[in-house]
């Protein structure tokens, strides 16, 4: 390798890694899959909105629905904070849902438009 090209080797890939990061903000859609005890398991609607990306650091809000009554007992909206790493995104939540006794923690790796992974034991797909 040239070394003379080393710097702006360097540079490119700090640009990347910033655009990927700032490419994640903006607004994700769709849910998140709840395993109940009398239903098996039922789709739950989630949106999730990444605020602001810089520095490796994410902040943001999610909003958890219900279907037909479960998850309910969780539905609301959070406020988000976690990091974002060669495509890996952690965050977690303060205690939101209407007893205020529920926390979202979210493994997910970007793919495009897309973030998949899971809350919890839960499989989670959102697209923007």
């Amino acid at each position: 390798m040239n070394l003379k090209a080393a710097p702006g080797v360097c540079l490119v890939a700090l640009a990347a890694s910033l655009s990927a990061q700032e490419s994640l903000e903006g607004a994700y859609s769709g849910a998140f899959n709840l395993q109940t005890q009398s239903r098996g398991v039922i789709p739950i609607p989630m949106k999730v909105v990444i605020v602001s990306a810089r520095d490796g650091k994410l902040q943001g809000t999610a909003m958890r629905g219900h279907n037909n009554k479960a998850g309910a007992g969780c539905m609301g909206e959070y406020k988000l904070a976690g990091t974002y790493e060669g495509g890996k995104i952690e965050m977690k939540s303060e205690p939101g849902g209407p007893a205020g006794d529920c926390v979202m923690e979210l493994q997910l790796v970007a793919e495009g438009r897309k973030l998949k992974g899971t809350m919890g034991k839960s499989e989670v797909e959102l697209t923007k």
